[in-house]
């Protein structure tokens, strides 16, 4: 009868520090999911980001009725959103075709939308990505090599630039803060 008592001792330790275990397992694998997520996130937003304006192009922005714009490049005073115009990946090489891309924030998520040309005629046409999610507050500055400013064009000379940096900062819900800055390889201006 003693040793019936003690082997039901032995095996209860046993399953407790068994359950110990796999629950701790269980926590490691979530924490793990969760930061791999956020590492795929912070990945994408960052070459999608980097790829668009290293492969963007100095032409001006057209509104959805065809009309010119003065800008290349456009985002407004304390805005959630920025637009240009890029060259887009076919397969893996970069192909002639232009589209419109807008970075914007909404509804607590950054999402990349990519119009299907650099003029399109119907703004309910284009494929959206969402980059990041959780965003709180997003925070866009340019600059022109000398100054920074919170919004582009600063002024009439850099409607026919493109930024030469763009910083962006995302503040999550949790207040973790990523913040990129993206060198523009356009120098020139458009006439």
């Amino acid at each position: 009868m003693i040793e019936v008592l003690i082997s039901l001792v032995i095996l209860t330790i046993i399953t407790l520090i068994t359950s110990s275990f796999l629950q701790s397992s269980i926590s490691s694998k979530e924490m793990v999911f969760t930061k791999s997520s956020q590492t795929f996130q912070f990945n994408l937003l960052a070459d999608t980001l980097r790829e668009d304006v290293v492969n963007a192009v100095n032409i001006p922005l057209l509104d959805f009725r065809g009309e010119l714009q003065l800008e290349t490049f456009s985002s407004i005073l304390n805005g959630n959103s920025f637009k240009f115009i890029t060259k887009i990946r076919s397969g893996k090489n970069f192909s002639n075709s232009l589209v419109q891309v807008e970075y914007r924030l909404k509804d607590s998520k950054l999402t990349r939308k990519q119009f299907y040309t650099p003029a399109p005629a119907d703004q309910d046409l284009f494929s959206e990505t969402i980059l990041f999610n959780q965003v709180q507050k997003m925070n866009l500055q340019f600059s022109d090599g000398k100054a920074w400013f919170n919004f582009w064009p600063a002024d009439p000379l850099t409607e026919k630039k493109f930024p030469t940096l763009i910083k962006l900062t995302l503040e999550k819900e949790n207040k973790e803060s990523y913040s990129w800055i993206i060198l523009s390889n356009l120098k020139n201006i458009y006439d």
